[in-house]
């Protein structure tokens, strides 16, 4: 873990909270070593940023790695109709593929 580039990324959110990116980089950031931290980024980026459709991909993949494969899939769904919403085909591509994997 990089302690310096995670002190970054905590003062970021901080000063910019409506930036999801910034949760974004900091729940990747989480998942090297605090994948329960990680997945609470991620839970409250997907609900208070649901249309950061880079968000859902990502937080599906940590919720197969946790052995909770049913939330992954809500996820992966909710993903597939955000990305196809925005017309993210390659987003909605990338989240079925995901889903094929795990099914």
């Amino acid at each position: 873990m990089n302690s310096e580039r995670l002190k970054a990324l905590i003062q970021f959110v901080s000063e910019d909270a409506e930036d999801p990116f910034n949760h974004y980089a900091l729940a990747l950031e989480w998942m090297k070593t605090d994948s329960a931290k990680a997945d609470q980024i991620f839970d409250l980026l997907l609900k208070k940023f649901p249309a950061y459709v880079p968000a859902y991909y990502q937080a599906a993949w940590l919720k197969i790695s946790l052995n909770m494969t049913d939330k992954a899939v809500q996820i992966i769904e909710a993903g597939v109709v955000e990305a196809g919403r925005q017309k993210n085909t390659k987003a909605v591509n990338e989240l079925r593929s995901l889903l094929d994997e795990i099914a």
